[in-house]
């Protein structure tokens, strides 16, 4: 016989979940033995919020799903903002935290705040930020739910809770093999067939292929067929992984949203129907007034997930139409398409500038040697992008797109790092985010990444802001105000202590021999590049 632990993650480990990310603790020891015993790989990170970036990473990088191992309390609300972030990137998870003994988990019975050392109401405090979520507080319990865990594996967040002393508890039932089918045949909604349709009678209709697109399993088929169709498209930044799916690129026609250049955001504008697939449409995309999101266009919004699907209902109203459905099943409305008109190629270029040039620069070399690449928030994620914008064939880019988390790109690159892809791992980061977790960089002795370390002396964006909006009072923003600054750190230092070697250059001439010595080699090096203090993002 096997404890629900021990029965719980060999069913786990059959079913792919071979990698967990997390911190050791007393309410979770049995969980980690668990995973030892079984074979596993327990990789225990410094910071339980880096651990969901890690698991994020680790996706990204192979399409495979992993866990995470919290203890009760602090474990696991240290660890709420990585799962957030997968939870908005649609990244599947699973997240096992471990609780005080049944007989003090009872805070949410009595109404009181704590009744167990570290008792938090887990399951409460992730509601907003799981899929689901499910308490372990007896065998027959576990029994029931191990199912419908099994099965949601790979296509969602999922918080499972065990009580300490349940953990122990024997599984005296023989449990069956689960087989982790995940993809349920949906009735194709016949009023679909109206894209097709309207997408005949369109004078000017485009496309846009989100993040999403990343887990369909046609998604280079679909992409060429689009790209043979005659119709424009474009990407929102968390579909720009196409770029490196397509030798052609026929229509493709850039990326849009913030700080994108203005050629596809003025398409939107003059637009009259517009195809959304597997994206978001948040803020960061749409802007701020949806009525100025293709004001004369006719939305049509395809996406497997519901609560997305009803969100941007709400945003756009009647003009907006969606079906909830996989991406997959119109792959058929593509390959019937006939006589779409012809539309006007327009020239993607844009004005390269002071420091979209260096990070077009950046992302050759990365093309050049094999990477994936991974991307900081703030300043440093723009100019990626606007860099990337230059270049015909980009190498993807990863990033925590919709909660643009700060300290995510060192743990997600290490994360990829993890899968044991073949691909050569670099991430870019600003001297804001480096200190977020820069402790788990200890890591990259036994897993190697490249760092691009972008040091414009404090929070770029949030400057940017602070001089559009404040009259340029930089609190809290920079490493330079004497009175109201970040604290100020050595990079170059910080970097020795783990033994990363590393340059820094202050001019562009600089640069290419610079990202030559950065590649050469198989272990961890650093290249920090010292960026204008006013460069701006463009706008």
């Amino acid at each position: 016989m096997k404890t629900v632990t021990e029965n719980f993650i060999k069913d786990l480990i059959n079913s792919g979940v071979t990698t967990f990310f997390g911190v050791q603790g007393g309410a979770c020891a049995r969980i980690i033995e668990a995973i030892i015993k079984n074979k596993g790989n327990f990789i225990p990170v410094l910071n339980e919020q880096s651990a969901g970036y890690f698991a994020h990473g680790y996706y990204k990088a192979n399409r495979k799903v992993a866990g995470l191992v919290f203890t009760t309390g602090p474990g696991l609300t240290n660890g709420l903002s990585g799962i957030a972030a997968c939870f908005y990137d649609n990244v599947p998870l699973i997240v096992l935290v471990g609780q005080v003994v049944k007989k003090l988990n009872i805070a949410s019975k009595t109404n009181t705040k704590m009744v167990g050392f570290q008792e938090v109401q887990h399951l409460k405090v992730c509601e907003t930020i799981s899929d689901y979520r499910y308490k372990f507080d007896n065998v027959e319990k576990y029994l029931n739910q191990r199912k419908n865990i099994y099965h949601n594996i790979k296509n969602k967040v999922q918080i499972v809770e065990i009580l300490d002393d349940v953990q122990r508890k024997l599984v005296e039932k023989k449990t069956k093999k689960i087989e982790s089918k995940i993809h349920f045949k949906k009735k194709l909604n016949p009023k679909i067939l109206s894209i097709k349709n309207d997408l005949k009678k369109s004078n000017k209709p485009l496309i846009i292929l989100g993040n999403g697109i990343f887990n369909i399993k046609n998604r280079k088929k679909l992409i060429n067929l689009i790209d043979n169709s005659k119709i424009d498209y474009c990407a929102t930044w968390g579909g720009q992984h196409i770029q490196s799916l397509l030798p052609k690129k026929n229509n493709y026609r850039g990326l849009f949203g913030n700080h994108s250049p203005g050629i596809v955001n003025n398409m939107i504008k003059k637009s009259d129907l517009i195809v959304c697939l597997g994206c978001s449409l948040l803020q960061h995309q749409a802007g701020k007034n949806y009525d100025n999101f293709g004001p004369k266009a006719k939305i049509y919004f395809v996406n497997n997930n519901l609560d997305e699907c009803k969100r941007a209902k709400i945003q756009f109203g009647k003009r907006l139409k969606f079906f909830n459905c996989d991406i997959d099943e119109i792959y058929s409305l593509f390959k019937l398409r006939h006589n779409f008109l012809e539309k006007k190629i327009i020239n993607n270029k844009i004005n390269e500038i002071y420091p979209v040039n260096l990070f077009s620069e950046i992302l050759k070399s990365a093309k050049k040697n094999n990477n994936l690449i991974f991307s900081d928030a703030g300043a440093t994620l723009s100019w990626t992008f606007q860099g990337a914008n230059n270049l015909k064939n980009c190498p993807p880019i990863y990033s925590a797109f919709n909660l643009h988390a700060m300290g995510y790109s060192n743990c997600a690159a290490i994360g990829a790092k993890v899968s044991n892809i073949k691909k050569n791992i670099l991430c870019i980061i600003g001297d804001g985010s480096l200190p977020m977790n820069v402790q788990e960089l200890s890591w990259t002795k036994k897993y190697p990444i490249k760092i691009i370390i972008i040091d414009n002396e404090g929070y770029g964006i949030i400057r940017q802001t602070q001089q559009d909006f404040y009259k340029s009072v930089y609190y809290g923003s920079d490493f330079k105000n004497k009175k109201s600054s970040l604290p100020k750190f050595n990079i170059s230092k910080i970097l020795k202590s783990y033994d990363i070697p590393c340059k820094s250059i202050t001019k562009y001439k600089h640069l290419a021999k610079s990202l030559n010595w950065l590649h050469k080699s198989n272990y961890t090096k650093a290249l920090i590049l010292k960026i204008n203090y006013k460069a701006r993002v463009q706008s």
